[in-house]
C-alpha cells in the first residue's frame, strides 16, 4: 500500500461520518492539515452552537474572550452572502480571512462563477469543529474550496495558488476579505497572510515575464544552441548515473559572506558534492577548491566572463550544467570542458520533446537552479554558503573577487537568525522567494535545507547553523567520493534529435504562420467598426442599440481565440500568446467581472471588451510575427548541423525563407 492511501485508510472508521467525509476529501489537498485534525479529539478553547430548528444557525464563542464570531449567524451570513454575490457575482476567484460557520462558502459555490474560493482560517479548533458539523466534502473534493490553516500556511502555499492557470489571469482583481470583525483580533497573521499572497502575486508575474523582447532573446538563444546540446553530455544521463551517490551537497553561492566559509569548504569539499554557481568558479579555482558541477542561467554575454580562464588540470571531470538558452559566447568559453546545456521547464522548449536534456531552472537565479540541481540528485541535506542575498554591513555586494558589483536599492528584509533587517535588492528578493517556495517543497520530501551563510537574509523554511556544525555532523566519517564517468551522447541519437528539433521548428512556424493569418484577417474586419464606436464613447453617443453589433464583433474575436485555444495549436503557441497579451488579459479579467444589470450597463460593458481586443489582437499579430522571424533565423545553426551530416531533408534550407 503507497504512503498516501495507508495515510487515507487510517482516516476511515471515524465515528462521526460528516467529519470523515470531510477528511477523506481535505486530505486530497492538504494532508499535513488533515492528519493534524484526525489526531485531534476535542477543543478547549472554542464552542460550537447549533440550532437544532435551522441547521445554518450556527454560532462559535471563543471562551476566552467570551467573544463571538457573529452577532445573529444566520442573518449576519444571508446578508455577507447578499452583499458579496451583488458586488463579486462574477468573481471567478475569491479570498477571504476567516472560516467562520462555512455556510458563507457554501451558499457561494452556488454561483459556478465562482471557479474557486480560498479560505484561510487562524484557529486550528475552528477547522476542526466546523468539519465535524458542516458538509464540505463536495467543495474540497472538487477544489472549488481551497483551505488553509494559517499556521501551516506559507508563501510557498500560496505562490501554487496564484500561477495555477485558472487563477493567474485573475491576480488584478485579488482582495482578502475578513470573514467578521470576530477576526479583527487576527490583525498580525492577518498582515502576514496579506503580504505573502502579494509576494505570491509578484513572484508569479516576474516568472511570467514582462518582455517580450526578453523572451525572444530566450528563443533565439535555444534554438542556436541546439546542435551544441544534442552533441554534448546529456543532463538526464548524469542525473541517472550518479542519483543518490552522495547524501550531502554543498551550494556556493557568491555573496559577501563566502570569504570566511573558503577555507572550511576547501577541507570539506571531497566528503560532499560541491555545486558552485558561475560566478563563485572563478573564486574557488583561485582558492583550489574544486566543484563538482557548476550552474549558469544567465542568456547575458557578461556571464561569459566567467568561463574566460581556462584552469588546465583543474577543470577536469567538471561538469557545467548550464541553461539552453545561454549566450554563445559562455559556450565557446566553456569549451571543450564538459558541458551540458539543459532545457528549462518551459512550454517553448519542452515543445522539442527533448527530456533528455531537461529539465532544471525554475525562476531567474542559477543558485535556485543549483538547489534543484541539488534535489533532482538525491541530496538529502542541502547546505547552502554565501547566499547572503543582501549587502554586507560595509555595503559590499559579493564576495572578494567577483567581477561585477550590485546596484544599491533602499528594500529591507528580516536578517539571518531573525533578528533586524539587512538592505536587500528586489531581484535578491525574488530570488529568495524562489528559495523559499522550493525549500518547502523539499521539506515535505524530508530533505533538509542548512542556511550556513552565517549572515546576509534569513531565507524561511532552511535551518540556519554554523557551517563547522552541520559539516562536522553530516561529513563526519564520510570517505572522499568518487563519482562515476559520463559518456557524451552517441551519434546515432544525436541524428535523432537533430531531425526531431528540425521537425518541430518547422511545424512551429508553419502553426504560427497560420493562426498570424486568421488574427491578421480577423484585426482588419473588425477595427474600422471598433474606431467608429470609441468614437462614439467619446462623445457620449453610446446606446442601447450598439449592442447586437457589439456581439457581432465579439463573435468574430471568440471564432479566432477559438482557433488558438485548438490543443494542436496550444502547445506551441502557449509561451507567446502568454507574455503578448499578458497585460491586456489582466485588464480584459477585470472588465469580465464588472457589473452589467442594465441593457446600457452591457453595451458600455462590450465597448471596453472590444476596445482591448483591438490591442490584444493587434499584440499577439505582432508577437507571433517576432517570433517566426526569431525562430527561423537562430535556425541556421541546426541546418548547417544537419547538412554537415547529411541528414537535412529535401529543400530543408527553405523553412528559413
Amino acid at each position: 500500500m503507497k504512503k498516501d492511501e495507508k495515510k487515507r485508510a487510517k482516516l476511515v472508521g471515524i465515528e462521526n461520518p460528516i467529519f470523515e467525509k470531510n477528511l477523506q476529501a481535505l486530505f486530497q489537498q492538504d494532508e499535513i492539515l488533515a492528519t493534524r485534525l484526525f489526531a485531534m479529539d476535542s477543543q478547549d478553547k472554542y464552542e460550537i452552537f447549533v440550532n437544532k430548528n435551522d441547521p445554518i444557525d450556527i454560532n462559535i464563542i471563543n471562551k476566552q474572550t467570551l467573544k463571538y464570531v457573529y452577532d445573529h449567524p444566520a442573518k449576519d451570513v444571508e446578508a455577507m452572502l447578499e452583499d458579496i454575490e451583488k458586488k463579486y457575482k462574477r468573481y471567478p476567484v475569491l479570498y477571504f480571512y476567516g472560516l467562520g460557520n462555512a455556510i458563507l462558502y457554501k451558499g457561494l459555490l452556488f454561483n459556478k462563477t465562482h471557479e474557486f474560493i480560498v479560505v484561510v482560517e487562524p484557529e486550528v479548533e475552528i477547522i476542526y469543529a466546523i468539519l465535524n458539523i458542516v458538509d464540505l466534502s463536495a467543495e474540497l473534493a472538487s477544489g472549488r474550496l481551497i483551505l488553509f490553516y494559517s499556521k501551516l500556511a506559507q508563501y510557498a502555499h500560496f505562490y501554487y495558488i496564484i500561477s495555477k492557470s485558472e487563477v493567474n489571469r485573475y491576480v488584478k482583481l485579488y482582495d482578502l476579505h475578513i470573514h467578521t470583525t470576530f477576526y479583527d483580533d487576527f490583525s498580525d497573521d492577518y498582515e502576514r497572510v496579506n503580504k505573502d499572497f502579494a509576494k505570491a502575486i509578484s513572484q508569479m508575474v516576474a516568472n511570467t515575464g514582462n518582455s517580450i523582447d526578453d523572451m525572444l532573446i530566450g528563443i533565439r538563444q535555444h534554438i542556436e544552441n541546439l546542435p551544441d546540446m544534442i552533441t554534448g553530455y546529456a543532463y538526464k544521463d548524469i542525473v541517472n548515473k550518479r542519483h543518490e551517490l552522495m547524501d550531502t551537497a554543498i551550494i556556493v553561492a557568491t555573496g559577501p559572506s563566502l570569504d570566511k566559509q573558503l577555507p572550511l569548504l576547501k577541507k570539506v569539499a571531497p566528503y560532499a558534492t560541491i555545486i558552485s554557481v558561475d560566478a563563485s568558479y572563478p573564486i574557488l579555482a583561485k582558492h583550489g577548491i574544486k566543484p563538482d558541477y557548476v550552474t549558469s542561467i544567465e542568456r547575458v554575454v557578461a556571464t561569459s566572463s566567467f568561463f574566460k580562464k581556462r584552469y588546465k588540470g583543474f577543470d577536469d571531470d567538471i561538469f557545467f550544467i548550464v541553461a539552453s538558452l545561454t549566450h554563445q559566447q559562455t559556450i565557446k568559453n566553456i569549451k571543450p570542458r564538459k558541458l551540458a546545456l539543459t532545457i528549462r521547464p518551459q512550454a517553448s522548449e519542452i515543445l522539442f520533446g527533448l527530456g533528455r536534456f531537461g529539465y532544471l531552472g525554475i525562476g531567474h537565479s542559477t543558485a535556485n537552479q543549483a538547489y534543484q540541481l541539488a534535489y533532482v540528485l538525491g541530496h538529502k541535506n542541502i547546505i547552502l554558503i554565501g547566499q547572503d542575498l543582501a549587502f554586507s554591513p560595509d555595503g559590499k555586494s559579493h564576495a572578494t573577487g567577483h567581477a561585477f558589483k550590485q546596484d544599491d536599492e533602499e528594500i529591507y528584509i528580516k536578517a539571518y537568525g531573525g533578528e533586524g533587517v539587512v538592505r536587500t535588492t528586489y531581484v535578491w528578493e525574488k530570488f529568495k522567494n524562489q528559495y523559499e517556495r522550493d525549500i518547502s517543497s523539499n521539506n515535505n520530501n524530508d530533505i533538509k535545507t542548512y542556511n550556513c551563510t552565517e549572515g546576509g537574509a534569513r531565507i524561511e523554511g532552511s535551518i540556519e547553523e554554523p557551517f563547522l556544525a552541520v559539516t562536522d555532523r553530516l561529513l563526519k566519517d564520510k570517505k572522499p567520493k568518487k563519482l562515476p564517468q559520463i559518456k557524451m551522447v552517441n551519434q546515432r541519437d544525436i541524428n535523432i534529435y537533430l531531425k526531431r528539433s528540425f521537425d518541430v521548428i518547422e511545424r512551429k512556424l508553419k502553426i504560427e504562420s497560420f493562426v498570424k493569418s486568421k488574427i491578421e484577417e480577423t484585426f482588419l474586419a473588425v477595427v474600422e467598426d471598433i474606431d467608429a464606436i470609441i468614437k462614439l464613447r467619446n462623445e457620449n453617443k453610446i446606446t442601447e442599440k450598439l449592442f447586437s453589433k457589439l456581439l457581432r464583433l465579439v463573435n468574430k474575436i471568440d471564432k479566432v481565440k477559438d482557433i488558438i485555444a485548438k490543443k494542436k495549436f496550444s502547445s506551441v503557441l502557449e509561451n507567446i500568446v502568454s507574455i503578448s497579451v499578458y497585460y491586456q488579459e489582466l485588464e480584459l479579467a477585470k472588465i469580465s467581472v464588472a457589473p452589467s444589470e442594465s441593457k446600457i450597463e452591457k453595451v458600455n460593458k462590450l465597448v471596453e471588451w472590444v476596445e482591448i481586443h483591438k490591442y490584444w489582437l493587434f499584440s499577439l499579430a505582432g508577437g507571433l510575427n517576432a517570433d517566426i522571424e526569431t525562430t527561423k533565423k537562430a535556425s541556421k545553426n541546426l541546418v548547417k548541423e544537419m547538412k554537415k551530416r547529411g541528414i537535412l531533408p529535401a529543400g530543408g534550407e527553405k523553412i528559413l525563407k
